[in-house]
């Protein structure tokens, strides 16, 4: 039997949470482990880790970890030590000792399967090697590393043999990316010299696999780099090399789930990141939980495939369609962390008694501070001024003080009043418009309830605060762009589809607006002609991003899915008013 041991630990100084950091859509811990589930000659596959996170992503690839024991626990531990503890772990898992263990590494996104099938092709045609390790031309490490092909194309330390010296003999230099050895080598009695192993190749017999590729990935800047080497070697966003598991592959050990009933999906990320008291409470009421195992916005599809067996959905803003929900057969509860409702279908989660909640009040005070952070910016050019200073230009923007201005808001709900109430300070004139206006509200804050029309001709900036509906959807195109006045600024902070963007640029590039601030965008991640503009200011969906709207948010979410799991009265339920609005 041939196992395979994936070692990983997420926190790192260099680069925190680099194991489940997306690449080409997917965690960068999902490459090796799709490799060792694809190895022909591979029986088992385990995971050694401490972290929550990284165990997570391997169950969801019917991966099994390994307990721990506490004295390999923690970021201070070497890799030959986890590698012994785990090797003990799988013994026991496996009831025999294993004819060879293969050892990767979670951020090594680089090995394949046939990889893994070499190295373990070379160490059963020869009896007498320990092990088989593949070695990078690519100088990374120190020289006392270096290594050279010896007699029989064995590695030997090169700093020692003074032949290869002279003769300038390639070297090569251990990587670690993988290890295929004999179960000796990895025995409790080594523990404390294995590290020794790589590169005493004099006391050991090891033959080595020359890895063209990157190695494994520390710093964010290598990222693209290996994401191009992914790509060169078939990978893609939508798919791998490996495709379907091979006929008669051998299947791993999925862990047994929790009883029907009891199942979440947080598609949004980050999640328990900030604060983890969510994820305590799913725990104390036995949910089981999977977060997010590709780490960014899921596409339609994705969501489809992972919705199969969830009872209660904890969503973000990705796509919740009428076709995705089809393949929802157990879910009951759609828990939104935010507030805008445009991505998913209420008529369609209706048609199928799927309740949807949200959590409206958690995330407004953030996006309004932001958005006066956005005037306070376009006011007095501040980003413009920040990347002039970065480029070596010394140069002073004359701006305007918004005590002399008026500002028009649309939309005067939980974020435009929380804008309103910060502009109070400023002083300036303030316009607003909404479908059901708060007159005790305006005359307290002295705000002037107008048409819109009047707002986009009459206001020096204008900002939007409205959900996303068939009425508001493309609200402001050249028409309205055209009303407003040529020294005008316009901020969207709510929501994508309301703004034509094709048309702001033009209008930014012609001097018909002088300058806009967005936060949100039509298709997301945005790309698109605005950030060739330097009078545009963007963001990057990232209003209610403050740690502590972002806990509130996650916490409601979840405490109203604990709620429904109980059988308890949910408390954040969507109004009917959205869904007639959304009808309409």
């Amino acid at each position: 039997m041939i196992v395979a041991l994936i070692a990983g630990h997420q926190e790192d100084d260099k680069f925190p949470g680099r194991n489940t950091f997306p690449m080409l859509g997917r965690p960068m811990m999902v490459y090796p482990i799709l490799a060792a589930q694809h190895a022909k000659e591979v029986d088992r596959v385990f995971l050694t880790t401490d972290a929550p996170a990284i165990e997570r992503v391997a169950a969801g690839m019917g991966v099994t970890t390994l307990s721990r024991s506490p004295e390999v626990q923690g970021a201070s531990v070497r890799l030959a030590e986890v590698a012994v503890d785990a090797a003990a772990q799988a013994v026991k898992a496996i009831g025999e000792e294993p004819e060879a263990v293969v050892l990767l590494l979670c951020n090594a996104p680089t090995v394949t399967a046939g990889l893994i099938d070499h190295g373990i092709e070379i160490l059963r045609r020869d009896p007498s090697l320990d092990g088989v390790m593949s070695v990078s031309p690519h100088n990374e490490f120190h020289p006392s590393y270096a290594l050279r092909m010896g007699d029989g194309g064995r590695l030997r330390p090169y700093a020692q043999d003074q032949e290869a010296t002279r003769k300038q003999d390639d070297a090569y230099f251990p990587d670690a990316l993988l290890w295929v050895v004999r179960p000796h080598v990895l025995n409790a009695d080594r523990a404390r010299r294995l590290s020794q192993w790589i590169v005493d190749c004099d006391a050991h017999r090891v033959f080595p696999l020359v890895h063209e590729g990157y190695g494994d990935v520390d710093y964010v800047w290598q990222v693209p780099a290996v994401e191009e080497w992914l790509r060169r070697h078939g990978f893609s966003p939508h798919s791998t090399p490996y495709g379907a598991r091979a006929a008669g592959a051998p299947v791993t050990h999925i862990p047994a789930r929790r009883p029907e009933g009891r199942r979440a999906l947080i598609t949004t990320v980050p999640f328990g990141e900030v604060d983890r008291r969510p994820l305590d409470l799913l725990e104390a009421a036995g949910v089981d939980y999977v977060i997010n195992p590709i780490g960014r916005r899921l596409r339609p599809e994705e969501l489809a495939e992972m919705i199969v067996d969830v009872d209660v959905l904890i969503a973000g803003t990705e796509p919740i369609t009428a076709a995705v929900l089809e393949r929802a057969n157990r879910l009951r509860l759609i828990s939104r962390v935010g507030i805008g409702l445009d991505s998913v279908d209420l008529q369609a989660a209706r048609a199928r008694d799927i309740l949807v909640s949200y959590t409206p009040d958690a995330p407004a005070p953030a996006v309004a501070e932001m958005t006066l952070g956005m005037i306070l910016s376009l006011l007095r050019s501040l980003a413009q001024a920040d990347r002039g200073m970065r480029d070596g230009v010394w140069h002073r923007f004359l701006g305007r003080r918004l005590a002399e201005l008026t500002v028009g808001v649309i939309g005067v709900g939980r974020v435009g009043k929380g804008l309103i109430r910060h502009l109070q300070g400023f002083a300036p004139g303030i316009l607003a418009n909404d479908l059901s206006p708060d007159h005790g509200f305006g005359a307290a804050h002295h705000v002037q309830w107008v048409e819109k029309e009047t707002i986009y001709k009459e206001a020096d900036i204008i900002t939007l605060h409205l959900p996303l509906t068939p009425l508001t959807r493309n609200l402001v195109t050249k028409r309205e762009l055209d009303m407003m006045k040529p020294d005008a600024l316009f901020i969207n902070t709510s929501r994508g589809g309301m703004v034509d963007e094709h048309e702001l640029a033009q209008a930014l590039k012609q001097g018909r607006l002088a300058g806009a601030a967005l936060d949100v965008f039509g298709q997301e991640p945005y790309s698109g002609e605005l950030v060739t503009i330097e009078n545009c200011l963007l963001t990057c969906h990232m209003g209610s991003m403050a740690r502590d709207c972002r806990v509130q948010m996650e916490l409601q979410a979840t405490e109203e899915a604990v709620r429904f799991f109980k059988g308890e009265p949910l408390r954040l339920l969507v109004p009917n008013d959205e869904y007639e609005m959304r009808a309409t």
